[in-house]
């Protein structure tokens, strides 16, 4: 079984690298980004040695080491140190006293590391330990997903679970393999609070609709936390040890069906997390000179995946007159793709070309993950592949292509073309034409309608296959849409917004006075933050930013105003609206502002090197901005007043 190492480190980028590296040695690895996370981590489940950043978050690693060793669970735990602030020999020789060998700065090299790692890896192997029985997550997983099995899996081993299935989908999980329970995941992320979680636990026994009852979620917002839950959960689960498991099924009524996880998707995200992309093909070697075509499961599951470009050239190519070595030529980070394949039988191969030929009595109308314009080796024109299968009376009777020719976009996935598509389409317009209504010909029902399924188009799982600009965008659609719904399901709030789309002009009464009338009340709203009026700095910039919602400049200082009203200080809600607003205010315009105040929040909350990166940005832009220079000197002075008390504590 693949020895289990337990990254602490909250940079990001340092921690993917070291995780990559670690996996590619053929260990097994997870990931922490603050102190009490970690101690909470090892205390469910202590792993064979700790990889431990000491600058984390909410507990320093000092500290998290101390307590460490006065802990039967961690006493004897192998601990490699890592570090780009506190450098030099005496700092190594005093952890060296908390029973650390290894002290890495960085930078630090590859093999320095892995060198490390082997060192203090053998202490931990138990020689006399009988093997674990069991098999892989992701083989018991496709078995329930495959025979559309109703029932429980009960997991022995390390991680003891109980997972439901109905219909061959995963419904619930508990306890997790990363978290407690789905109360506990929420504790976690700032959704709930203890006292709620308590009450989760006792008297609502683990009921998830408790926290609509107690307020903390919205039913839509329920529905979302769950999907994203059980799907981290379960990718937790892929990269974890073998696993034995008793079943026990029950009956189910014909026909039914929920609308849950994507498997495929999971699969091949699962498969992404728990091997590298450019390791070994997992097909035996004898099926490289064969030919390869798709399997009759392969039109059941293909349409399920959102597949990167690479993967779908490979995919493009199995035409069935191409061996599996030709279709490799030339691709690289597929191996997840091909493990998902070959899990789930959709390759079929043969010693002579095949015909492609579909399932019969299905009538598949596209292919989502082709390339239609591939070229073959020669340049000779199309493929002949998947292109052929779309069903003629559909390509007749409903062209593909709408009349009018579509506008210049990259060249994305159809998922990055509807978030662009329906961010694009919001733009200017206001509530009630985001929900397809006019101002006068409001309907509840159709604005329920609407929201429902923009949510749900862009939930969770829709997050999770996207990154960068297109993932920003997901986040403002899913801001400006619950904006909208929450404005127009008050009636308060609904006759304020109504008085403001109809309301006549005052002041100067020319052209643009509704843009002197948002820059009057922005001014208003920064003398209100000098003066720490809070709840009338919010009010002026509040109104500044719905006349005018596109400057980036008045959402900043819309979302600084939020964050320092104390009235708001232990509401989860309105935190997440300020992280909101300042990630649509820095989309918008790259401001200042917006970047000081960003990273005065990260230094707040005990992230001082993400801060750090704020504050830079921020002075790039604007060299007096004196917010940033204060922050910058603040995290200086902080740093050295750590280095003497390290020493201090270390010897202590």
């Amino acid at each position: 079984m693949a020895q289990r190492i337990l990254i602490a480190e909250d940079n990001d980028r340092v921690a993917a690298f070291v995780e990559a590296l670690l996996r590619h040695e053929g260990y097994t690895t997870e990931r922490t980004a603050d102190g009490i996370e970690t101690l909470q981590r090892i205390g469910r489940s202590v792993p064979d040695l700790l990889l431990l950043d000491l600058r984390l978050p909410r507990l320093h690693g000092v500290d998290l080491l101390k307590k460490l060793r006065k802990s039967p669970v961690g006493n004897d735990l192998p601990v490699i140190i890592v570090t780009g602030v506190y450098r030099g020999e005496r700092y190594a020789r005093a952890a060296q006293s908390l029973g650390v060998r290894h002290y890495l700065e960085k930078p630090f090299s590859a093999n320095a590391l892995l060198a490390a790692v082997k060192d203090m890896l053998p202490s931990c192997v138990q020689v006399d330990a009988a093997p674990e029985e069991g098999e892989p997550f992701d083989r018991h997983l496709y078995q329930a997903f495959s025979t559309g099995f109703s029932g429980t899996f009960h997991f022995e081993g390390k991680r003891k679970a109980t997972l439901s299935f109905i219909a061959g989908t995963p419904v619930s999980l508990r306890p997790g393999f990363r978290h407690r329970d789905f109360g506990d995941y929420l504790l976690q992320n700032g959704r709930i609070s203890a006292n709620e979680y308590d009450y989760y636990q006792g008297a609502g026994h683990f009921r998830s609709d408790v926290l609509v009852q107690l307020g903390c979620l919205r039913y839509p917002e329920l529905l979302q936390e769950k999907l994203a839950y059980l799907t981290g959960e379960l990718l937790e689960a892929f990269s974890g040890p073998p696993l034995k498991v008793e079943q026990r099924s029950f009956p189910l009524s014909p026909g039914l069906q929920l609308f849950t996880l994507n498997m495929p998707s999971l699969f091949h995200r699962g498969y992404w997390r728990s091997s590298a992309p450019d390791t070994a093909n997992p097909f035996p070697e004898e099926v490289y000179g064969q030919f390869v075509a798709p399997a009759a499961a392969f039109y059941r599951h293909v349409n399920f995946l959102d597949l990167n470009e690479e993967e779908r050239r490979f995919v493009s190519q199995l035409d069935g007159s191409r061996t599996m070595a030709a279709c490799l030529e030339g691709a690289s980070g597929i191996t997840p793709l091909l493990r998902l394949l070959k899990t789930f039988g959709m390759l079929v191969f043969a010693h002579e070309p095949l015909s492609v030929e579909m399932p019969a009595g299905m009538p598949l109308r596209l292919l989502f993950n082709v390339l239609e314009d591939e070229t073959g080796p020669g340049g000779d024109g199309p493929l002949e592949s998947f292109s052929d299968l779309v069903n003629e009376e559909s390509r007749d009777d409903e062209p593909l292509l709408p009349a009018e020719p579509p506008p210049v976009l990259p060249e994305i996935g159809d998922l990055s073309l509807r978030v662009r598509q329906v961010f694009e389409g919001m733009q200017g317009k206001n509530y009630y034409q985001i929900f397809a209504m006019e101002q006068g010909k409001f309907s509840f029902d159709q604005l329920k309608t609407h929201y429902f399924k923009l949510t749900r188009e862009f939930g969770p799982e829709t997050m999770m296959q996207l990154a960068g600009e297109e993932a920003g965008m997901v986040e403002d659609i899913l801001a400006t849409v619950t904006t909208a719904y929450n404005t127009l399901s008050d009636v308060i709030k609904k006759e304020r917004y109504d008085e403001l789309l109809g309301s006549e002009k005052v002041g100067l009464g020319q052209k643009g006075d509704d843009i002197f009338q948002a820059q009057v009340q922005f001014q208003s709203g920064k003398v209100f933050l000098d003066m720490e009026e809070w709840d009338n700095a919010e009010k002026a910039l509040q109104d500044a930013c719905n006349i005018a919602p596109k400057n980036g400049d008045y959402l900043a200082h819309l979302a600084w105003s939020i964050y320092r009203n104390p009235q708001h200080g232990s509401s989860p809600a309105m935190r997440e609206k300020v992280r909101q607003t300042l990630n649509r205010a820095l989309t918008l315009d790259r401001v200042p502002s917006a970047y000081a105040f960003k990273g005065w929040i990260l230094l707040e909350g005990g992230q001082d090197l993400l801060a750090e990166a704020e504050f830079s940005k921020a002075l790039k832009l604007d060299a007096r901005n004196n917010l940033a220079r204060k922050g910058l000197r603040e995290i200086t002075e902080k740093r050295e007043q750590e280095k003497k008390g390290l020493f201090r504590r270390m010897f202590s």
